[in-house]
């Protein structure tokens, strides 16, 4: 396996461990988001910016009802594409194979993961390369930083389900947001391959670990559906 790939896995373990929801604190987990007032809040441009802006200077009062607002809300944002890649990410995307990272590796890195992160703020995978970069040049502080706002993104959609039935299923905005969410869950899953369900949900079956190990996980894809049906319309 390739250098980054295995170090971003690393990352992901060490999130994992403190991606975790407080239920008693916290009356959304298990619940699917309420998309009409999710729509009527991020259509308010004053509004979603506002709380965008809290997000993007890692406000640490925000919380996991916040990050469902800015999340699902982005669903609702012009610029929201979720089937495509900004050509920043493009322009740096032989790097994360290559064996090892020099310092201007990481410049680079750095550099287009960030402008990247401009055009699409939810980049799962931006935001582990971005953090991989800051943790080989020892700035510590901003990998935190950048841990901190993967961490709660993820708590948010897992606030909306188990992700172990159609009807519990964890709700994201993008596919790769799906793999994501199972390398965080546990780094060790491996996707054997995926299964549409009607009418709106991806099955991700896993390859079995053990006797108690699940056979894979659900999301519901209907806002990226409806956004792509809209389209032609």
């Amino acid at each position: 396996m390739k250098r980054l790939f295995i170090s971003l896995i690393m990352i992901v373990t060490t999130l994992a461990t403190s991606v975790t929801i407080n239920a008693q604190a916290n009356a959304t987990v298990g619940k699917s988001p309420d998309m009409e007032k999710i729509r009527d809040f991020a259509k308010d441009s004053r509004k979603y910016n506002k709380l965008m802006t809290r997000y993007e200077n890692n406000d640490k009062s925000l919380t996991v009802d916040d990050y469902r607002q800015l999340y699902f809300g982005y669903i609702f944002q012009p610029e929201y594409s979720p089937y495509d890649k900004t050509d920043y990410s493009k322009s740096i995307s032989t790097l994360y194979y290559k064996e090892h990272l020099n310092r201007l590796d990481c410049d680079s890195i750095i550099k287009y993961a960030e402008l990247s992160l401009e055009e699409d703020p939810f980049d799962l995978q931006q935001m582990n390369y971005l953090i991989y970069a800051y943790q080989t040049k020892k700035k510590h502080n901003l990998a935190k930083h950048w841990q901190t706002r993967l961490n709660n993104i993820v708590n948010a959609i897992l606030s909306t389900g188990a992700g172990d039935k159609p009807e519990s299923a964890w709700h994201v905005i993008s596919i790769p947001h799906e793999y994501a969410l199972i390398n965080f869950i546990n780094p060790n899953y491996i996707v054997d391959h995926q299964e549409f369900v009607e009418p709106y949900y991806d099955y991700i079956i896993l390859k079995k670990l053990s006797d108690n190990s699940p056979t894979g996980f659900y999301f519901n894809i209907q806002y990226m559906l409806d956004n792509y049906n809209n389209r032609f319309k």
